[in-house]
């Protein structure tokens, strides 16, 4: 039994810091490409790429809550009537904590560092434009904005996931069908 434990405990280990070790990749290859590509654009176009990261850190976040409250008999029975993308989506539901881990805790947490970045890089240009507004004053509005559309836009979202989460499990079973069928037809 100690032995099953320290094995278990082991394995915890090894996933969590398989996780932070994806988080820094991630945060560091987006946020080098995502800010060069801030500063190569206008002020005015970097504003949509701030909203789609914010909105990826959303969706991932109500993925990740959908996939732990998802009814495995409701798409066993779906899977039975041979629903494309069933048979992926009982995947996501028997793996939920590792699911929830990895789009709550890795990539919403990715985006929200990813798009607090894009908002100093956009502070930046934006105290060009507005030179007599203090940059204290210009981050710390900055800072808001990241916080209020993130955290209003997950509890927003969330009880949408809870209330469908069989259909966003669903969604994400067809789209992994479709990324399998696409690379296994090299």
């Amino acid at each position: 039994m100690a032995k099953r434990q320290r094995d278990n405990n082991r394995r915890y280990i090894l996933q969590a810091l398989s996780l932070g070790f994806l988080a820094f990749i991630l945060s560091f290859g987006l946020n080098a490409s995502f800010e060069q590509l801030a500063l190569g654009i206008s002020f005015y176009l970097s504003i949509p790429l701030f909203l789609l990261v914010i909105v990826l850190g959303i969706v991932a976040d109500g993925i990740g809550v959908a996939s732990t409250k998802a009814d495995e008999k409701a798409l066993l029975s779906m899977a039975s009537r041979k629903v494309t993308g069933a048979r992926e989506s009982l995947w996501f539901v028997r793996n939920a904590p590792r699911v929830s881990s990895v789009f709550n805790d890795v990539i919403g947490d990715v985006a929200a560092t990813l798009s607090g970045a894009l908002a100093v890089a956009m502070i930046y240009k934006a105290r060009f434009m507005f030179p007599s507004v203090s940059l204290v004053w210009l981050t710390s509005l900055g800072v808001g904005v990241v916080s209020a559309l993130g955290i209003g836009g997950k509890a927003l979202f969330k009880p949408f996931a809870l209330k469908h989460a069989e259909g966003m499990v669903l969604l994400l079973g067809k789209a992994s069908h479709l990324v399998f069928r696409v690379f296994r037809r090299k």
